[in-house]
């Protein structure tokens, strides 16, 4: 299994999490746990994904999370588990 971290940060509304999940099922990407938290109308989500099943490398992920994270107006990065883990270790 590679799991790997994605987060997304933007102005709540309509249409943002089917937009992401769209594409996590387009891609073979299975989402293993997800944690959302509105605030006002802003919308802070990180999940955890399985992208052992997506062939087309770290930096097309990327791209394909930025290119719906345009769509929905909203940040979207992904970034692999360990290097997660240790930008919050300290």
């Amino acid at each position: 299994m590679s799991r790997t971290i994605v987060t997304l940060v933007g102005r709540d509304h309509v249409g943002i999490i089917a937009a992401v999940c769209n594409f996590f099922a387009e891609n073979d990407i299975n989402i293993l746990d997800i944690k959302q938290t509105t605030v006002q109308d802003y919308i802070n989500m990180i999940l955890i994904v399985d992208t052992s099943g997506y062939t087309q490398g770290f930096d097309k992920l990327n791209e394909g999370l930025e290119r719906v994270g345009e769509k929905v107006g909203c940040i979207i990065k992904a970034t692999h588990e360990d290097v997660f883990q240790m930008m919050h270790r300290i």
